[in-house]
């Protein structure tokens, strides 16, 4: 009987630890997501925001991703990207086509362990404004 009460004792342990180690795996690793964004982008160069995602990363080479998927402006329009962290860019800028797929670029260490969000603007000087819509993640590895 002492063994039998040995044995699950220590399955009931292995699992624990199993749902432990999976459990915290989730929340340590970051992954290729797809958040999605929705904003207008403002005449005259005038910046545009998502909400902000913290990037958990240490590493400037976990590269963030971008797809433009449309733009009331056209089909194959081109848009301006980059990182922003609280008002200061942490990534170069990028244009990016609309329908070319997702793009990945490395970000500045400023960007690591942070709170971060996708910033935009038309990549042509016009009084118009546009709406945009896509997908981004902050951290891809």
């Amino acid at each position: 009987m002492r063994n039998i009460v040995k044995k699950y004792s220590r399955l009931g342990l292995a699992a624990a630890m199993g749902v432990g180690i999976f459990t915290f795996s989730n929340f340590t690793y970051a992954s290729d997501d797809n958040i999605g964004f929705n904003f207008e982008l403002k005449p005259n160069y005038d910046n545009s925001y998502s909400a902000a995602r913290y990037r958990q990363t240490t590493n400037p080479n976990n590269k963030w991703k971008v797809n433009l998927t449309y733009s009331s402006e056209g089909v194959g329009t081109v848009a301006t990207f980059w990182l922003d962290k609280a008002g200061t860019r942490v990534s170069e800028w990028y244009n990016v086509k609309q329908g070319s797929g997702p793009h990945y670029y490395p970000a500045y260490s400023t960007a690591n362990q942070s709170y971060v969000r996708l910033g935009a603007e038309n990549n042509n000087y016009t009084s118009a404004s546009y709406t945009i819509s896509g997908y981004w993640d902050e951290e891809t590895d």
